[in-house]
């Protein structure tokens, strides 16, 4: 089957997409990359999609890509507004978490904006990525109803949690570390409420029984699998009706995409949104 790749900005968000050249409407499929990644990370998964019949759209994340900004890489730094010890990294961890909240906002804005093309099928539509784009499947899956399936990638669902818990392990591992956070403990509030204002965790029970595949790995010391399985744990009652709606898989692997997990997130799209599950 032969595909179209462009690249191209729409709505000031700069694109890769990968689209069948013969007569749509086609599923769109939205990828997101990990946190340093460009819209050029989805190529290969992409590739794989449209094959499959999807219009795939890989996007640049806010600082990403062709929107690169410092602060990407310099975090920590004051100038670019870093208040922890660098060591922790969790300067850091807020941009990351700002990203992710503008990339659900993009995947909305790429919606709306993709609604006129003729190729497009924008009612019927999915999200993958790894890491950075698992974080943000959850937050665009949840909070976007278009959104029909989701494959979030070695992320984590739970937002709150997994910031607090940073929070402690710094505490716990460094007096100068616990001091440092003392010092700056109006500003972690305001962090830690601007977390809450976007975790999907509940409103995930909402997007039942929508199709949610959710992808960890077992020696992921960077995004723990833990925070997956106590979300799924407390998903399951929302998706009784439909249990083939919701997944949790586990992979031997560390904080790594395998071939088996792009085959399964491309047989999952599939299934849910060619198929119609």
């Amino acid at each position: 089957m032969p595909i179209t790749l462009e690249t191209r900005q729409v709505a000031g968000i700069p694109i890769l997409t990968l689209i069948p050249e013969d007569p749509g409407p086609r599923p769109v499929v939205f990828f997101v990359p990990g946190y340093t990644g460009t819209k050029e990370s989805g190529l290969s998964l992409g590739y794989r999609l449209a094959r499959l019949g999807f219009y795939v759209v890989s996007f640049d994340p806010l600082l990403h890509g062709a929107r690169y900004a410092p602060r990407l890489d310099h975090a920590h730094e004051p100038a670019e507004g870093g208040i922890y010890p660098p060591e922790t990294g969790l300067d850091t961890g807020v941009t990351f978490l700002q990203v992710i909240h503008q990339c659900a906002l993009d995947i909305r804005t790429l919606i709306d904006a993709l609604a006129d093309d003729p190729r497009a099928d924008t009612a019927n539509c999915g999200v993958t990525g790894p890491s950075m784009g698992g974080y943000a499947s959850y937050l665009a899956f949840a909070d976007i109803p278009e959104l029909r399936a989701a494959v979030p990638m070695i992320g984590i669902p739970t937002f709150t949690e997994r910031w607090l818990d940073l929070l402690d392990e710094c505490a716990f591992s460094d007096e100068g570390w616990a001091a440092a956070l003392r010092q700056v403990e109006a500003q972690t509030a305001g962090h830690t409420a601007f977390i809450r204002s976007i975790d999907p965790a509940e409103r995930l029970r909402g997007a039942a029984p929508r199709a949610l595949l959710m992808m960890n790995c077992d020696f992921d010391t960077d995004q723990p699998k833990l925070y997956a399985v106590r979300c799924y744990r407390d998903l399951e009652p929302y998706y009784r009706t439909y249990p083939e709606q919701l997944r949790l898989r586990i992979y031997p692997a560390a904080h790594v995409v395998t071939p088996d997990m792009e085959r399964d997130a491309a047989e999952w799209l599939v299934q849910h949104l060619l198929q119609g599950g």
